[in-house]
């Protein structure tokens, strides 16, 4: 009895930790998407976005991240199915405990975000990892580089008729950018299609994802910004308890600074939530 008493709060610790890693994320997040919001073509949210793509303290930390995301939603899931089978028949009265009235629908507000968290993968990360078509981009300096090398292979030879040819028309396509392919500053190409990053910038060319330019024409469709808004929604009621209840699991409640927790609670699910929500209202609503 007491192994499994041991492994119920151990469950509940790691619940609580991995919870608390999360929460230190989500304001990272939400400071690069805010990028979105400045007038300047999309240049310091690309930047932002090709740090995170090339660095190789971020690739881990993504690693880690997502192991986090599924080892928390797996621990939630366990712990919900043993309180359910341990109150196999609910009570007919109606319980007059103290426990947050968002406790019972943690489960569906965590669902809500599962189901949002699947959505988000597939038009944004599953690009990331070639198994979604996106939107792409890339710089002119190393497009430019890239071109020349294959150029000099040309001029000592070592390029066939097809080749050669395919180098020609690459040269006749850069020279006649249509309007919406270079960004604010001119430094890249953008909103590029898979053939258009090969008309462009060669066949074995690997372009990064616009996730800009995909954000953008995400957030322009009514239906995925409020898609989007509603699952922020549920976030914000999500972190609300989880805040609290995270304090309580690491022995943090006490009536010296319960109020306390319980108003950053409530800040934090607030402001967070809503820092995500301004970008789709911007774009949506604003012409951002």
């Amino acid at each position: 009895m007491k192994l499994v008493q041991f492994a119920s709060i151990t469950k509940k610790m790691a619940l609580a930790a991995v919870g608390l890693f999360l929460l230190v994320f989500l304001p990272v997040h939400m400071g690069i998407n805010l990028c979105i919001l400045r007038e300047d073509g999309g240049e310091w949210y690309r930047n932002a976005c090709h740090f995170m793509g090339t660095n190789y303290i971020v690739k881990i930390f993504e690693m880690v991240l997502m192991a986090t995301i599924l080892l928390h939603i797996g621990v939630a899931i366990v712990l919900t199915i043993e309180n359910w089978m341990a109150r196999p028949v609910r009570y007919k009265v109606v319980s007059k405990s103290k426990t947050h009235f968002m406790s019972r629908y943690m489960i569906w507000t965590g669902g809500i975000i599962g189901c949002f968290l699947i959505l988000h993968f597939i038009n944004f990360y599953f690009v990331k990892l070639d198994i979604v078509e996106g939107k792409y981009t890339a710089e002119i300096e190393e497009v430019d580089s890239f071109f020349q090398q294959k150029a000099k292979k040309m001029q000592s030879g070592e390029l066939g008729e097809k080749e050669q040819a395919v180098l020609v028309a690459q040269y006749q396509a850069l020279s006649q950018l249509p309007e919406g392919k270079l960004d604010k500053s001119g430094k890249s190409l953008v909103n590029l299609s898979k053939e258009e990053v090969k008309k462009y910038c060669g066949e074995d060319f690997e372009a990064e994802p616009d996730f800009y330019t995909m954000c953008k024409e995400f957030f322009k469709n009514k239906y995925y910004s409020l898609i989007y808004l509603l699952c922020f929604v549920a976030l914000a009621f999500h972190l609300m308890h989880a805040i609290n209840s995270l304090a309580q699991t690491f022995g943090l409640n006490h009536s010296k600074y319960n109020k306390v927790i319980e108003n950053f609670a409530i800040g934090f699910a607030i402001i967070v939530p809503l820092g995500f929500a301004l970008i789709p209202i911007a774009i949506l609503f604003l012409g951002f």
